[in-house]
């Protein structure tokens, strides 16, 4: 079958100035729309967009006009261009904005004067008792003369995540009131008197006299609080470890032994939107706004903050060269702050691939669809693999590759090479797949080439399942190292997780597994590790270094099998569960999501007694503090657990 486009791009090319502003995502969009060969959406477009009911018919192609993207821009100087003024724009820092955009007038805005680069949303998702003492918390938290009896009174803690139980004991103060200042949900469009947050144009704010006024504790004047959690959330387990304080209990789970890191801190909760429901939790800019939203909060109050994000993506550079990276890197130049991050739990999905050629050498790698995958329970059983794959490849621009991607039955896509016109070519099994080759990227001068699998608009509606390869063809080599990354996807135990790809065999590299923005310079990337019999490493923790060869993951903490809060707890299970069946108070979860508050509440136990720590400073304290860890590595770092398991007790004591 011939390809739908291989050699002319509507846009313009890679010789427009403008689009070359684009990150390959919204190019493919761009292009897509320029195409108009297509009856229906594809997912991210349908999905990821701001529309009208009868937008989301699946019978017809929404006008351009209505679809909104919500996108990061970075700006040659601070200052929104006047014709692009009348977006809703949202500064996260300096001159990097978020702004919602119709995609009609993505290109518009790429060639505006004063915009560099233009992001869209990467996909993110999700990624007690004994673990206080295996941190040495404990010993922070006792009261003299036995210890410091520092417990984070005076600092913010920021999480961002989903499902936030606000009306949980562990989150309350003695006197009854919410120790959560703030909660945005990104998710919720505002009805009465709710706002969003100043500076941005969309969710709801709620303080702490709307929590308090729905929680019964007042009656004052709030508005009731629309957030709802879920049933045992990621949000609230994660806000538990950090800075739970114990008081939630039941028969099981006592009160005064589930105590998180920082029980005296104060709280901001921001729900990120997930507009994608499909295929992430959210996004990189819904992330970027939570962050600067935090910060400025956290500004406003004068007092210090760290930041939880138990989140994370597999696309990008991996080197922190990224908007998002940087945007943060930039909000922590700021004493007083910090900024904690899962390093993810990507390790047995088998994500990297790497490589080096020689001058006309040729190197394919297996990229598997639909399953099995080899997950350390097991291999799983096929399934059908029903959303886009994407497939990242960075390499040195000194180099020029050229790549193409063949199906099972051997069906090649023509080769995309560097900053020729993309590939967008339909094969015979109905998957169409769109190849774009960038030899130097806005953002770190690097070569790209992305990659995406889609279902065609004439085929079965899921990608061809089987061995797929991508074909890696040397032109002109002075470095010759790649690095492949493929996207997160859908996890859906009921369909064996087959809407995730993995690497074949031998092709995956087992290094360099860490998700993004856990490569960003001046966070603080978490692993997970036992801390109980059998002590080691988690198999799904991911691993170090970065692709620029920075060391990270810094520490590691306890992150598997820790009882923490749980969403609903203590309220009644619906029928058909027996009449006076409850929620446990305590739910155990696993993963660098669990691992990373342990290391975010310490964090705040530092500012408890020098606010005007620096971010780098609160990086190097912990360390330098690091117990030697049980890896094969022996002293020093370790791919897998960092510099080592993370000491609360020795870090306090190395406060300056």
């Amino acid at each position: 079958m011939a390809a739908l486009n291989p050699s002319h791009s509507p846009s313009g090319g890679s010789s427009s100035s403008g689009r070359k502003a684009l990150d390959p995502r919204l190019r493919r969009l761009v292009h897509d729309l320029d195409r108009q060969a297509s009856t229906r959406l594809r997912a991210d477009v349908r999905n990821s967009f701001v529309t009208t009911d009868e937008d989301l018919q699946a019978s017809q192609v929404p006008d351009p006009q209505k679809l909104f993207k919500r996108v990061l821009v970075k700006l040659v100087r601070d200052q929104i261009p006047a014709p692009m003024a009348g977006l809703a724009w949202s500064k996260i820092v300096e001159n990097i904005y978020s702004v919602n955009v119709p995609v009609n007038r993505l290109r518009d805005l790429a060639a505006t004067e004063g915009v560099q680069f233009i992001s869209a949303g990467h996909p993110t998702g999700q990624n007690l008792d004994s673990s206080r003492m295996e941190t040495r918390t404990d010993v922070v938290h006792a009261d003299p003369p036995a210890g410091p009896g520092i417990k984070g009174n005076e600092v913010l803690v920021g999480i961002v995540d989903f499902g936030c139980d606000f009306s949980l004991e562990d989150f309350r103060d003695s006197n009854q009131g919410t120790r959560i200042k703030f909660l945005w949900d990104q998710s919720l469009t505002p009805v009465g008197n709710e706002r969003p947050p100043a500076g941005f144009s969309h969710g709801v704010e709620y303080g702490a006299n709307d929590i308090d006024f729905t929680n019964g504790v007042t009656s004052s004047s709030g508005i009731p609080v629309r957030h709802r959690p879920g049933v045992s959330d990621h949000g609230t387990h994660v806000m538990g470890i950090a800075v739970g304080n114990g008081q939630s209990g039941d028969s099981v789970f006592p009160t005064n032994r589930y105590i998180g890191m920082a029980p005296e801190a104060s709280i901001i909760f921001v729900q990120p939107a997930a507009n994608d429901q499909q295929t992430s939790f959210t996004d990189s800019v819904h992330v970027a706004e939570a962050i600067a939203y935090i910060f400025r909060k956290a500004q406003e109050a004068g007092l210090p903050c760290v930041i939880n994000m138990s989140l994370g993506q597999n696309g990008g550079s991996h080197d922190g060269e990224s908007i998002v990276e940087r945007a943060i890197d930039r909000l922590l130049e700021e004493p007083g702050r910090a900024f904690v991050v899962a390093a993810g739990n990507e390790h047995v999905w088998r994500p990297h691939a790497s490589g080096t050629l020689a001058a006309g050498a040729t190197r394919t790698l297996g990229w598997r669809v639909g399953g099995p995958i080899p997950l350390p329970s097991g291999p799983t059983a096929p399934g059908l693999d029903r959303t886009p794959n994407e497939m990242e490849i960075w390499y040195s621009s000194r180099d020029r590759f050229e790549v193409r991607v063949i199906d099972p039955a051997g069906n090649p896509t023509p080769f995309a090479v560097p900053d020729g016109p993309p590939v967008d070519h339909l094969l015979p099994g109905g998957t169409r797949v769109f190849i774009e080759s960038e030899r130097f990227t806005i953002m770190n001068g690097d070569a790209r080439v992305y990659i995406e699998m889609s279902p065609g608009a004439t085929g079965p509606g899921t990608i061809q399942s089987g061995l797929w390869k991508v074909e890696i063809r040397a032109l002109e080599v002075r470095d010759g190292r790649f690095d492949a990354w493929i996207e997160r996807d859908v996890r859906d135990p009921l369909n064996n997780f087959a809407d995730q790809s993995i690497f074949e065999g031998a092709d995956f590299d087992p290094t360099m597994t860490l998700g993004t923005p856990a490569t960003t310079r001046r966070v603080i990337a978490v692993a997970n590790y036992r801390h109980t019999a059998p002590v080691g490493i988690s198999a799904s923790s991911s691993r170090g270094l970065t692709r620029d060869g920075r060391p990270k993951p810094e520490v590691a903490a306890p992150g598997t099998d820790i009882h923490s809060s749980n969403s609903r707890g203590g309220q009644a299970v619906p029928a058909p569960a027996p009449p006076g069946t409850l929620y446990p108070i305590r739910v155990s979860m696993s993963g660098t999501s669990m691992a990373a508050p342990h290391v975010a509440g310490i964090a705040a136990l530092l500012f408890a007694k020098e606010k005007r720590l620096t971010a780098a400073q609160v990086s190097k304290i912990l360390v330098s503090a690091a117990r030697p860890h049980p890896g094969a590595g022996g002293p020093g770092f370790d791919p897998a657990f960092g510099f080592g398991l993370i000491d609360a007790d020795e870090a306090l004591k190395l406060v300056p």
